[in-house]
């Protein structure tokens, strides 16, 4: 019996931590230039955070309909950090393919920290800096159901 109270015990533990709200104040990144940011630098203002690179194939498709999405919703603040080896290689991506994000470099453990399994990944974060969504896999912005999805979780996170 003892065992079983220890099992459900954990599963209980396991089920509150879940069920914490993930925070994602500490995640930094670096620009072209080498400056490093940080969401920290964001907190009090909802944002949308994705994680892609170039050796990405769904990354790669998904781009074009993100920049698109992100030029018809400018009140949204977007940060787009590729997980490339070389920030060099996602620039030259991102000015070859005419996007209008700019070429930011991540680090792959610091996003871990945050849920990314998987790339691409996009996350929702609120004004008070936690994840209020989690998109595994690649968005797809055109569509009204995942554009709305989005902007509800932002405006629930102002």
């Amino acid at each position: 019996m003892a065992y079983w109270k220890s099992r459900l015990g954990i599963l209980i533990a396991g089920l509150i931590i879940s069920a914490s709200p993930l925070f994602a104040v500490e995640y930094e990144w670096k620009d072209v230039s080498g400056a490093v940011k940080s969401l920290a630098d964001y907190k009090g203002k909802p944002l949308v955070l994705h994680f892609w690179a170039t050796w990405c194939p769904p990354c790669r498709r998904e781009l074009p309909a993100m920049d698109a999405w992100s030029r018809a919703n400018s009140d949204v603040k977007m940060v787009v950090i590729s997980l490339d080896r070389d920030i060099a290689d996602a620039d030259e991506f991102l000015q070859s393919e005419g996007l209008g994000f700019p070429a930011l470099k991540g680090d792959m453990v610091q996003a871990q920290r945050l849920g990314v399994r998987g790339l691409p990944t996009t996350l929702v974060i609120g004004s008070d800096s936690t994840v209020l969504k989690t998109f595994i896999g690649a968005v797809h912005w055109e569509k009204k159901s995942d554009s709305e999805s989005i902007l509800q979780a932002l405006k629930s996170g102002s």
